[in-house]
């Protein structure tokens, strides 16, 4: 997936980058943690694989990291599902850092690198705890559609054609 430089900017003190392996244990340790705050249970021989290697799981996507200090706090990965639709994975922030605009900067930033790489459809799962997160994907235009369960932890399932 070709990189864009986001036309909007990230939310003072904050910066990122793409994630490399050497984030590994860090990116790990944040999702695992988010998950367990919200009573779901990471499946690091599962749908959690992706984060052991995520240079060559998202070798045809992005997988992004936010800092605070040099500090990982928040992760977000775009990953291409065929040639007309992405999907945003791994979208979690830590506790200290949400309500400070990251989300919706995140979202914004894979949906404009979706479009600018030729996608018209970006899909995501999540899970019914995971409240705000629901929240934001509507506000930014989310539809819910009929769920297929393609991720155990999960129980709905939004798109947006951009």
């Amino acid at each position: 997936m070709k990189f864009i430089a986001p036309s909007q900017t990230i939310p003072k003190g904050f910066t990122f980058r793409p994630g490399t392996n050497q984030d590994t244990e860090n990116i790990i340790s944040l999702v695992h943690n988010v998950l367990f705050e919200y009573g779901l249970i990471p499946e690091p021989n599962g749908v959690d694989l992706d984060l052991s290697n995520v240079e060559e799981s998202y070798r045809d996507g992005y997988f992004g990291v936010i800092e605070d200090d040099e500090k990982i706090v928040a992760t977000f990965g775009l990953f291409p599902l065929d040639n007309h639709t992405v999907e945003i994975r791994k979208m979690y922030a830590i506790p200290s850092v949400r309500g400070k605009g990251l989300g919706t900067w995140m979202v914004n930033h894979l949906i404009e690198l979706a479009k600018n790489n030729g996608y018209k459809e970006i899909e995501l799962e999540t899970a019914s705890s995971l409240i705000e997160a629901i929240q934001l994907y509507q506000k930014l235009g989310f539809q819910e559609k009929k769920f297929e369960n393609k991720t155990p932890r999960c129980d709905k399932s939004f798109y947006l054609n951009i």
